[in-house]
């Protein structure tokens, strides 16, 4: 008949080791999340320096606004990386926080253009509001890790 002893006072049984090893990320882990989340950070503010670029080439009639349509849906998907990055790598949580902030944002812009359709003077917020991505994807790039 098998006996269940349970394990010494201060050595932890290898189950107990393994659930404790998955359900927190090990330093290195953490750190190269941490990387990660700055690289996806800093390619986010240059797709948005992109973005704003082709919103230049709509106002002075170089092209229509498509591209910067386009390239904008394509920007705000990718800042969904951010915070599933920072809540998946046990990052800070004011930078969890950042990260959602940064993703509100980016809905938020879309927003403004479609409520601008029925109140047309909520659309000049969109520029004001591209300002303030510049400015929380700029404070999540350069982050000190």
């Amino acid at each position: 008949m098998p006996s269940t002893l349970p394990a010494p006072t201060g050595v932890a049984s290898s189950e107990t080791r393994a659930n404790t090893s998955r359900a927190l990320p090990s330093h290195d882990s953490t750190r190269r999340i941490a990387l990660a989340h700055q690289l996806v950070a800093r390619v986010l503010l240059g797709g948005i320096a992109l973005q704003l670029f082709f919103a230049g080439l709509g106002v002075f009639g170089i092209t229509t606004f498509l591209p910067h349509v386009i390239w904008g849906t394509l920007v705000v998907l990718a800042s969904l990386a951010l915070p599933l990055l920072a809540w998946r790598g046990h990052l800070k949580p004011a930078l969890v926080r950042r990260s959602w902030l940064l993703v509100g944002l980016m809905l938020l812009q879309g927003l403004l253009i479609d409520i601008g359709h029925v109140v047309p003077v909520v659309s000049a917020l969109h520029p004001v509001n591209a300002m303030l991505l510049v400015l929380v994807t700029y404070g999540l790039a350069s982050q000190t890790l």
